[in-house]
């Protein structure tokens, strides 16, 4: 079926692998999306993002490449978003208006993002209730331009 009632997902720490699916829009009661340490490729699922009620998002330790999707901060209510040990590239999405006031922890470190974080995010730092920005922002060349404590508050370099 849809799963249109489904609440809570969560697989993690299992040995699933291969690309996952990105048809999740019907979930539209999801609150809670855990795939954290599987072997998921592939884009991220953009998808679970068009979920008004999605608070918890955890895709941590996986192998999803490309860019965050934009639309990442669609669901009002997200809380956390660990997008922590992929491959994802590319530079980090504004925040658009009126959103990530409730974003509480936004983990980024171990991926191969790039450039600055946005203003937009780092605002959330001063503006709203986010407490946690890790990125790759340590070292002699940080991959994500961050200043640290005042936006980012914990960084991480490459080995």
């Amino acid at each position: 079926g849809d799963l249109v009632s489904l609440e809570t997902f969560q697989i993690n720490d299992n040995f699933f692998a291969g690309a996952f699916p990105d048809n999740l829009s019907r979930w539209n009661r999801i609150d809670f999306f855990d795939v954290v340490e599987n072997q998921f490729t592939g884009a991220l699922p953009s998808s679970i993002f068009e979920n008004p009620s999605l608070r918890l998002a955890y895709f941590s330790n996986n192998t999803f490449s490309g860019s965050i999707p934009s639309n990442y901060l669609d669901p009002l209510t997200l809380r956390d978003l660990y997008l922590d040990g992929n491959n994802l590239v590319g530079s980090v999405p504004d925040v658009p208006d009126d959103s990530g006031f409730f974003l509480n922890e936004f983990l980024l470190q171990d991926n191969s993002l790039t450039g600055p974080m946005p203003g937009s995010v780092c605002a959330l730092r001063v503006d709203a209730i986010l407490d946690d920005l890790w990125s790759d922002c340590g070292g002699i060349t940080p991959e994500v331009e961050c200043d640290f404590p005042e936006c980012c508050n914990r960084c991480f370099q490459d080995d």
